[in-house]
C-alpha cells in the first residue's frame, strides 16, 4: 500500500530526503523529468506547449520541465505569474537555466503579458500547469484565478505538476475554482486531493512518479490513509495449490432475500462463488427458496419460516443453530425489514463467526451501533452514504462532505471494518487506518452491484483472509471488474450478474498487464 500524504507530511518527507543526502535541486529536476515523461507517454503529439509557472517550487518544477521539453524539440511558451526576478533558491536556478537555454520567461504581471498568454494558448497543443502545488489552502485570487480561467477557456488538455492548481492537497473539497487536468503527475506519493471526491475528479488520470524520495521516508510519515495498488491485491490472493478442494476455501452462509427481492440473494451468492468461495448456502424465506435454486444452482439453499415473504421471528433460533458449521456469513441483501428480520440478525450477531452486514441488515440495526461493537468476532459493514448516514445519525450530504472522517468514525464506534461505498470506496479500521480504493467506474452504480460485493467479501472472510484484507481485496477486484466491462459497455448498461462473472478474469489479470482503465 502506498501512503497518501497531506501537505505537512509531504514537506516532512522532502526535508527528510534532503537531510538524507538527496539535494533539493535533484528532487526538482527529477520532478520535471517525470512531467516530461508523462507528456511524452500520454500526449506524444504535443509539439507546441504552454508552461504556466507559479511563484514557488512548483513553479520551479515547471521552469525545469520547460527547459527539458525545449531540449527535446518542443516549441515552448513559458509564463510566470509574478516577475521572474522574484524566484528564489532552486526555482531561481532553474529560471536562469531556462533563460540560458534560450527560453523567455514572460511575466503575467508585465505589460502585454496576458495578451501573449492568450495568443500562446490559442496556438498550442497543451498546457503544463505548474502554478501551485501542495501549499495551497484557499481559493485562488487575482492573477492566479485569471490564469486558471484562461487555461480553462482554451479547452486545451492540461498536465498538472503534483496538484492541479486551485486544489488543496489536504482535502477532497476544492476551496474554489481550479484547473481540471487531463493528467496529474503526483510527485513521490498521492495527496488527499488525488484520491478523495470531488477533487479527484479534477485530477484526471493520476500518475504517481518517483522523484528520489525513498519509500521508507514516505512510510515514516505515518499517514493514516493509504492507496491500494494492484500488486497489494495480487499478494493477498496468490495462486491456489494444485491439490486444492472446495473445503479449503471456506463455508459461507448468505442470509438474504425476501419476496420480490430474491435476486439480491442470488447475486450475493454469485459474487461469492465467482470470488472463489468453497461452499455457499443461501438462507432465505421458504417461499423464495425455489427461485434461489433456479437462479444459482451452484449454491445450496435452506428455506426458513416466514410471514408474508419476510423472515419470521421463529426463523432466528433455527438460523443460529444452522450456522454452527460455517466459517463466515453475509447478512442483509434483500432481507427487507420487520420483527423477524431483526430477531434473526440479532441471533447471528451473537454468534462468534465472521460476518458481513450489508443493506437491510444495516437498516434494521440503525441507531444501535452497540450491537456491532459488542461482537466478539470480526465484522465488516458495507454501507453506501445513505446507510452510513442512518447508522451515524447524519445526512447523506454530511457523509459525502467528509467521507474520510465518516468512515473512520463508523469503524471506531462499531469496532468493525467499515467499507464506505462510492467513488473511491474507503475501507476503515477501528484503529483509524483508511484504505482508498483505486479502481471503479460509473457502471458500478447498477442495481445489485453492492450485493455482488458483499458476497465477495464474505468469500474472502470464509477463506481465512484477515477482515481488512478481505474487504480491500474484494473492493479492488469489484472495481477492476467494472473497469474491464466498461471497455465494452461504456459507462452504463451493466447487469450485476455480468459484474460477478467478470471477477475470475479480473483476478487472473492481477499478475499480467495493468488493469484496463475505463
Amino acid at each position: 500500500m502506498i501512503p497518501v500524504l497531506d501537505s505537512r507530511r509531504m514537506r516532512a518527507a522532502d526535508a527528510a530526503a534532503i537531510h538524507g543526502g538527496t539535494p533539493s535541486c535533484e528532487l526538482m529536476e527529477n520532478a520535471a523529468a517525470a512531467l516530461v515523461d508523462e507528456i511524452r507517454v500520454s500526449f506524444p503529439d504535443w509539439t507546441r506547449i504552454v508552461v504556466a509557472c507559479g511563484p514557488g517550487n512548483n513553479g520551479g518544477d515547471g521552469l525545469a520541465a520547460a527547459r527539458l521539453l525545449a531540449a527535446e524539440g518542443a516549441s515552448v511558451a513559458l509564463f510566470s505569474l509574478n516577475p521572474p526576478s522574484g524566484y528564489r533558491g532552486d526555482a531561481a536556478a532553474n529560471r536562469e537555466r531556462a533563460e540560458d537555454a534560450g527560453l523567455e520567461v514572460v511575466s503575467l504581471a508585465s505589460r502585454g503579458g496576458w495578451t501573449r498568454f492568450r495568443d500562446s494558448l490559442g496556438a498550442s497543443d497543451g498546457v503544463v500547469d505548474a502554478l501551485f502545488g501542495t501549499g495551497l489552502s484557499r481559493a485562488l485570487r487575482g492573477r492566479a484565478a485569471r490564469a486558471v480561467a484562461q487555461i480553462a477557456g482554451s479547452g486545451l488538455p492540461v498536465v498538472s505538476a503534483d496538484v492541479p492548481s486551485g486544489l488543496s492537497a489536504d482535502s477532497g473539497r476544492p476551496p474554489g475554482d481550479s484547473i481540471v487536468a487531463a493528467r496529474t503527475v503526483a510527485f513521490a506519493a498521492p495527496k488527499l486531493c488525488h484520491v478523495l471526491p470531488p477533487a479527484r475528479g479534477r485530477c484526471g488520470r493520476v500518475a504517481i512518479r518517483d522523484i528520489g524520495i525513498p519509500r521508507a521516508v514516505l512510510d515514516r510519515q505515518r499517514s493514516r490513509v493509504r492507496l491500494v495498488e494492484r500488486g497489494d491485491v495480487a499478494r493477498l490472493l496468490p495462486a491456489r495449490p494444485l491439490d486444492s478442494n472446495k473445503a479449503d476455501f471456506g463455508r459461507l452462509a448468505i442470509i438474504a432475500g425476501s419476496r420480490g427481492k430474491a435476486g439480491a440473494a442470488i447475486l450475493a451468492a454469485r459474487g461469492a462463488l465467482r470470488a472463489g468461495a468453497g461452499l455457499v448456502t443461501i438462507f432465505c424465506p421458504e417461499s423464495i427458496e425455489s427461485i434461489a435454486v433456479s437462479g444459482i444452482p451452484e449454491a445450496m439453499t435452506r428455506g426458513l419460516p416466514e410471514r408474508a415473504g419476510v423472515l419470521a421471528p421463529e426463523a432466528a433460533p433455527l438460523l443460529a443453530e444452522a450456522l454452527g458449521g460455517f466459517d463466515a456469513a453475509v447478512a442483509g441483501p434483500g432481507l427487507s425489514g420487520g420483527e423477524g428480520v431483526r430477531a434473526s440478525l440479532n441471533a447471528v450477531l451473537r454468534l462468534r463467526m465472521r460476518l458481513v452486514c450489508d443493506a437491510d441488515a444495516l437498516n434494521a440495526l440503525s441507531g444501535n451501533l452497540a450491537v456491532f461493537s459488542r461482537r466478539r468476532a470480526p465484522t465488516v459493514l458495507t454501507p453506501h452514504p445513505g446507510e452510513a448516514g442512518r447508522l451515524l445519525s447524519l445526512t447523506p450530504r454530511q457523509i459525502q462532505d467528509d467521507r474520510l472522517s465518516a468512515a473512520a468514525r463508523l469503524a471506531k464506534e462499531t469496532r468493525s471494518i467499515a467499507v464506505l461505498k462510492g467513488e473511491g470506496t474507503l475501507t476503515a479500521t477501528p484503529s483509524g487506518r483508511v484504505t482508498v480504493n483505486s479502481t471503479g467506474t460509473p457502471l458500478l452504480s447498477a442495481p445489485g452491484s453492492g450485493d455482488v460485493l458483499a458476497g465477495m467479501i464474505g468469500a474472502y472472510l470464509a477463506a481465512g483472509l484477515p477482515p481488512e484484507d478481505a474487504a480491500v481485496a474484494a473492493v479492488y477486484l469489484h472495481g477492476a471488474a467494472g473497469q474491464r466491462l466498461a471497455l465494452v459497455l461504456g459507462d452504463a448498461g451493466m447487469l450485476a450478474g455480468e459484474l460477478a462473472d467478470a471477477i475470475p478474469g479480473t483476478r487472473l489479470a492481477l499478475s499480467a498487464a495493468p488493469e484496463p482503465r475505463a
